[in-house]
């Protein structure tokens, strides 16, 4: 089993290899656009004006990067399984012999390792971005900042891998519709690191996603489809 579950993992670095190269460059390219808007700040006015806007009257100069990881998790799971879906190679792979359950979460892992990873460039990139102009005080808030909007690109991932799996069309709804309700409130302008406190609650989804997740993948084993 463990050499089908390395295997999957290799299948999908494979597969997914020119996606997940595409989606660190981007990356790249969107933090350095934000650095240059938090650094022209700076040449326009007096760092401390610019202090006094963002650790008083709590402005976020990176707002911008609230919606780069849900960009990210969309694109790399239409990647990911689309063409599992148009060829149905998915299927064959779900007749391994293992565990339809251990299979499936190794697809999920991999997604959600390689966001992981990705998120962590980005949270380092902000990381060393503020810290050249702002006191640590302020580079703390924008990590509370920050997390809702990675944890949202998690929701963002599983929900979208529930719309393509399922092969029901209004339970395909039920998954869009599951990831707009869990992504707006993290998403919602607010007081920077006002969601703070209600990360660990939204964090306890994750894993009951991941259970939801094998139903859709049963019913595509299955054919029951309406």
């Amino acid at each position: 089993m463990y050499r089908i579950l390395a295997g999957i993992f290799f299948k999908e670095c494979i597969k997914t290899r020119l996606c997940m190269l595409v989606l660190t460059l981007i990356s790249l390219t969107y933090m350095a656009w934000i650095w240059l808007g938090v650094h022209r700040l700076f040449l326009l006015d007096h760092p401390e004006i610019v202090w006094y806007r963002v650790m008083d009257l709590g402005q976020i100069p990176y707002g911008a990067l609230a919606v780069l990881p849900v960009v990210c998790a969309c694109i790399f799971c239409c990647c990911q399984f689309l063409p599992e879906m148009r060829d149905e190679r998915l299927r064959i792979s779900l007749h391994l012999p293992c565990g339809m359950a251990q299979l499936m979460l190794a697809h999920f892992f991999f997604g959600l390792l390689f966001l992981a990873l990705l998120y962590l460039l980005d949270g380092l990139l902000l990381t060393l971005m503020l810290q050249r102009h702002f006191p640590q005080e302020a580079v703390h808030t924008a990590h509370l900042t920050s997390l809702p909007w990675f944890l949202a690109g998690f929701f963002a991932y599983l929900c979208t891998a529930y719309a393509i799996l399922e092969p029901q069309r209004r339970s395909r709804l039920v998954g869009v519709l599951l990831g707009l309700g869990l992504c707006a409130p993290l998403l919602l302008t607010t007081a920077p690191g006002a969601l703070a406190p209600a990360l660990p609650w939204f964090a306890l989804l994750l894993p009951l996603l991941l259970a939801g997740l094998l139903l859709p993948s049963m019913n595509f084993r299955h054919r029951r489809v309406q």
